[in-house]
């Protein structure tokens, strides 16, 4: 049943605007929904990206007005349920009004992927929008650029897109990325091609893919790993998408974003480039 029902809803391609009943146009479908997978004890990030490039209060709803891009920060609920982090998060989802609340995920480093797969799920059961993307909360993102970049994908009812990356398959349990599935991965130990976790994007049919199919999705150690593995035997068209690459930039740029200091970063980064990472070539350090 599911199946029938990812064949009939996951994979059909609608258009910009819905009609109603009447024959008349409803309200243009979004451009964006975008998730900042944020956690705990990191307010700070979140001050700065807000600071930096999602804006707040009234700006905020005037993106969503006049560009169709929605921006949440992502988060589940703490291990013991309403203790101070989870009151935390919720007074400051009443100033900000900001946040994506996810009631029935449990925040721990080991769930981050499966807290991947219920934003896009969430998503794409909440709002109606072209694309969805997934970013971390260490990023800067070109809002302007994002927006440039996605009209071209329009026409593709089912795309999957980031900076496409392989790498080895750690079966060591001490190390830093560790895969407990390791052995599925073959002899070769070898990841299959997919988008590096910093920031990727997927269209309406994909994200409602998993919507309906988020009860039997695997997912593995890393989100980006999982997201990409559900979409392999997918008619899903993989965008290997530069200027969602890192080292896109010239090496030797340092720039510290806190909420005390937020630098003119669409200066440093130029009109083209999409987003600022926290790695590699481009470093981006946020106070914490």
């Amino acid at each position: 049943m599911e199946l029938a029902a990812a064949k009939q809803e996951g994979f059909v391609s609608k258009h910009l605007t819905k009609t109603n009943t009447d024959g008349t146009a409803s309200r243009k479908r979004l451009l964006a929904v975008i998730g900042i997978l944020t956690r705990f004890g990191r307010k700070n990030n979140r001050d700065a990206v807000r600071k930096a490039w999602m804006s707040s209060g009234a700006a905020l709803k005037k993106l969503e007005d006049d560009k169709g891009i929605i921006i949440r920060f992502v988060i589940g609920r703490s291990p013991n349920r309403g203790d101070s982090s989870d009151k935390d998060i919720d007074n400051e989802n009443r100033q900000t009004n900001d946040f994506m609340i996810l009631e029935n995920h449990v925040e721990a480093p080991e769930e981050n992927s499966k807290k991947t797969k219920l934003f896009f799920a969430h998503a794409a059961d909440t709002w109606d929008a072209e694309f969805y993307a997934k970013v971390n909360d260490d990023v800067y993102v070109n809002i302007d650029a994002l927006g440039s970049m996605l009209g071209a994908y329009l026409d593709k009812p089912r795309v999957y897109i980031g900076c496409m990356k392989s790498g080895e398959v750690f079966s060591e349990p001490t190390h830093k990325w560790y895969e407990p599935d390791w052995w599925k991965f073959g002899d070769g130990k070898s990841y299959f091609r997919h988008a590096s976790g910093e920031m990727f994007v997927i269209s309406q049919a994909v994200a409602q893919f998993i919507s309906i199919n988020r009860a039997i999705l695997r997912t593995y150690a890393h989100d980006d790993v999982s997201v990409g593995s559900w979409f392999i035997g997918l008619d899903v068209k993989h965008i290997d998408e530069a200027k969602f690459c890192c080292s896109s930039w010239s090496s030797g740029l340092s720039l510290c974003l806190s909420n005390t200091h937020t630098p003119d970063i669409t200066q440093v980064i130029g009109g083209e480039d999409v987003l600022l990472c926290p790695q590699t070539l481009v470093h981006m350090e946020i106070l914490e």
